[in-house]
């Protein structure tokens, strides 16, 4: 999980209780990404962590002082300890409904300075930044006017490295700093019921109504969003069409905006059922307690929450294969971020169909006035008919070569948006298969593993680089065959370990009334029951069903919702494999089945 407004609140809360007006009195570097400040503050040091790591961005303080992890210091980490150390923390900054906080510091000798955390996950940065003019003001470029310049950061961007979002902000030093744009979608405390209607409205009667709130609400987050769902309706998961009426919604909406105003917080831990924290908010998560797991623990503050989480999720990443994984995590990401800004391109060349239409019709009215076109005039008014609207003209040419250049514009248009549609299914294609790929890498438990999802990668041409790579690696073992479990009544169940197994046991191993699950709407592993189309208990498809939601991105869930189909209604998806994406199905005639996700009894990988 990561930061989003109601726990950036929280925190920026906090630090204005705890470390507001407290000195810097060192500055450490406690890995690439994250830096760590020692502040003495009310006759105590308290010590501050902000990290873009941008698979678990954050900002909280620490219990303990933390160690410095690198051994060349950055140049991030020199600016900050020149213009840090010995400055005061004067204020603490959040815009409202962002994951932005700044931290505004002032020095005897250097003045004004700000450590901004952008605490968005892919989009996740650390960045050092002094006010634009020559001033000692604290409040010089108050938040979000500015103008500041930026220092230095942990993630830098030219003109040329769009971000991951296809914003193309320009973060250099030097250069004045761009704030993120406000996050899209209507600020909570000005959701209205005839907004709510509309986004519930705007969605497929069996979408996930938290998906909606994700989507529509600024600030939101997939936690919080469920959380809003459980308390107006009892379930977390409902789908649009159970959420019989929007008011219980709203007024869960209104509760937490309370909360975040009043300050009110309430951090708490939500724990797995062996006692490992799943995660955490500022408020009460009710949706993650009862049957499953082991409930919900109060925590004196929600930097302490945070820590806890943080220290579990980093202690479960930290295996032998870190660094493996680690390589093919970027490369994944520079998969993705290439296709998002192709997508984008895409979308920008794209004219409505009103307006590609309007081209049309302006060539021909041209046309059709041509006697009415006086030599040098550059705007045509069209008859009352044609709704009395102004078309230009280029003073330079004719009426017939005006037409002309009307109708070329006219003609690329049309052509731009009757290929852009398959350009951009297949560009969500390729997108859906890195999610897959990034869910395979996630569940890698060795080695070889790692390797098979780079080898996918490579093998689909979505990273150059990492087809070089794979060109000039040495072969590895081959990856182990799929995991096998065996049902109370003796039934085999396969469990695809990527994208490649999920294809093979699902199409050349599964036989067509064997039954299929996957998890419905998260990227995992294909699960296969091999009945030859013999009854299955409900105990041991239930079984089944918490291995597919287990072994899946939405592991972390409290509930999931499994696919289970016979494996005749699966097929590849245009464009899967043979010779293209494997395991990218459809599906048709699925059941679904609402589980929690459970790990095997023995907590074993299963046996290859």
């Amino acid at each position: 999980m990561s930061f989003d407004a109601w726990t950036a609140a929280a925190v920026a809360d906090e630090l204005r209780e705890t470390i507001l007006g407290g000195r810097v009195q060192q500055v450490v570097q406690v890995d690439e990404e994250s830096l760590a400040l020692e502040v003495y503050a009310r006759g105590r040091r308290r010590y501050l962590l902000a990290s873009a790591n941008r698979q678990w961005p954050r900002l909280h303080l620490l219990s303990d002082r933390p160690r410095r992890g690198v051994d060349t210091p950055s140049p991030l980490l020199q600016m900050a300890r020149k213009w840090l150390r010995g400055a005061t923390l004067g204020e603490v900054v959040r815009p409202p409904w962002e994951r932005v906080i700044a931290l505004q510091f002032v020095h005897p000798e250097h003045g004004a300075t700000r450590l901004v955390a952008e605490l968005i996950g892919r989009r996740a940065n650390l960045l050092l930044l002094r006010p634009a003019e020559a001033s000692t003001d604290p409040g010089a470029g108050a938040w979000p006017g500015g103008p500041w310049r930026v220092m230095t950061g942990v993630h830098l961007s030219g003109p040329d490295a769009a971000s991951p979002e296809g914003s193309g902000r320009v973060l250099l030093p030097g250069r004045l700093y761009d704030p993120l744009p406000p996050p899209p979608g209507i600020a909570p405390d000005r959701l209205t019921l005839e907004d709510l209607r509309r986004l519930l409205a705007e969605a497929t009667p069996d979408e996930p109504a938290w998906r909606r709130l994700v989507q529509g609400l600024q600030g939101f987050s997939p936690l919080v969003a469920r959380e809003v769902l459980w308390r107006a309706t009892g379930d977390a998961q409902a789908p649009v069409d159970r959420v019989a009426a929007p008011e219980p919604v709203l007024w869960a909406v209104r509760e937490l905006v309370t909360t975040l105003e009043t300050g009110a917080w309430q951090p708490c831990l939500a724990l797995e059922p062996d006692g490992r924290p799943a995660a955490f908010a500022p408020y009460p998560l009710w949706h993650r307690a009862g049957p499953g797991l082991s409930g919900l623990q109060a925590v004196e503050s929600i930097s302490a929450a945070a820590q806890r989480y943080y220290d579990a999720a980093l202690a479960a990443e930290g295996d032998a294969y870190a660094v493996a994984r680690r390589q093919v995590a970027a490369a994944l990401q520079r998969a993705r971020d290439r296709l998002r800004r192709r997508r984008e391109a895409i979308r920008r060349e794209l004219l409505p169909e009103a307006e590609i239409e309007a081209l049309r019709s302006a060539g021909q009215w041209i046309l059709a006035l041509a006697a009415q076109v006086q030599p040098g005039q550059q705007v045509l008014r069209l008859p009352e008919e044609a709704g009395g609207a102004e078309v230009a003209l280029d003073p330079a040419l004719s009426p017939a070569e005006n037409a002309a250049a009307y109708f070329k514009r006219y003609r690329k248009a049309q052509r731009a948006a009757a290929l852009a549609g398959p350009r951009l299914e297949q560009l969500e294609a390729d997108l859906a298969y890195l999610d897959q790929l990034a869910a395979d890498l996630a569940m890698a438990g060795n080695r070889s593993e790692i390797d098979a999802v780079r080898a996918a990668l490579a093998a689909a041409g979505l990273d150059e680089k990492s087809a070089r790579s794979s060109r000039r690696a040495k072969p590895t073992p081959p990856a182990e065959g799929p995991r096998r479990f065996t049902t109370a009544e003796g039934y085999e169940v396969l469990v695809g370990r990527n994208s490649r197994q999920n294809d093979h046991i699902t199409f050349e191993v599964a036989q067509p009334d064997d039954l299929w699950l996957h998890a419905r709407g998260w990227p995992g592993a294909h699960v296969v029951i091999r009945s030859g189309g013999r009854p299955v208990s409900e105990a041991s498809l239930h079984q089944a069903a918490a291995l597919a939601a287990y072994y899946s991105a939405g592991r972390s869930e409290a509930w999931v919702d499994v696919m289970v189909a016979r494996r005749r209604f699966v097929r590849r998806a245009p464009g899967g494999a043979p010779g293209g994406r494997p395991g990218m199905v459809t599906v048709r005639e699925e059941q679904v089945v609402r589980v929690r996700p459970t790990a095997p009894p023995d907590d074993s990988r299963g046996e290859g």
